[in-house]
């Protein structure tokens, strides 16, 4: 653990009253150990595999899924994630549907229509999120990975304004922004990121 980072990073995310969401993929359960008793409740997982072994020794944190959904797992995962930040699908949503999950889900963009990347392109958004509230399911807020070339300012700020138009029409809508990762976290807590994810700055 840099511990150099680690503070500079929670000082900053604690400045825009955001969330701070270790990202603990491959790291050992004695890494990321300083991070639970520092008082982090929250932890991004993009394994399974991973997440077991971690909830054996921290289970009374909350287990955020960060990778694209298989069918075939949304089961597990509704059962042992409490947020989900990767949902793209009307398949994805019926399954969650079907499992009467209580995780929060964020919707994922792809706003670059980047084809290495996971996500719906942001106009099929408003479709996506009206059908999650006629399975009765209310996402919770956005997620965006942006493309390695991409300005991120303009990523941010495009779905920055997307998430304006939803809680605009729709009073229930929380409007959480999950974006922003090691290497752009202060441009999308400019931007209104209220969860940044951040593993590899973590632990250099």
């Amino acid at each position: 653990m840099d511990l150099k980072n680690f503070n500079k990073i929670y000082k900053k995310i604690k400045e825009y009253s955001a969330k701070l969401l270790p990202v603990v993929k491959n790291r050992s359960v004695d890494e990321i150990r300083f991070l639970y008793e520092f008082g982090i409740t929250d932890f991004g997982e993009n394994r399974i595999e991973d997440y077991e072994k971690h909830k054996n020794s921290y289970n009374d944190v909350n287990y955020h899924f960060l990778a694209p959904l298989q069918s075939r797992k949304i089961k597990y995962i509704s059962e042992n994630f409490q947020v989900i930040h990767s949902v793209q699908r009307k398949k994805e949503v019926d399954l969650l549907n079907k499992q009467q999950s209580k995780s929060n889900i964020f919707l994922q963009i792809n706003l670059d229509k980047d084809l290495n990347k996971s996500g719906i392109y942001k106009e099929e958004l408003f479709d996506l999120y009206d059908y999650c509230l006629k399975k009765s399911i209310q996402p919770v807020g956005l997620m965006t990975i942006p493309n390695i070339n991409s300005d991120p300012k303009l990523v941010f700020s495009q779905l920055s304004q997307l998430n304006t138009i939803l809680k605009k029409d729709n009073a229930n809508y929380p409007g959480e922004l999950s974006m922003g990762m090691s290497k752009d976290y202060e441009i999308a807590l400019e931007y209104g990121a209220t969860i940044v994810r951040i593993g590899t700055k973590l632990f250099k």
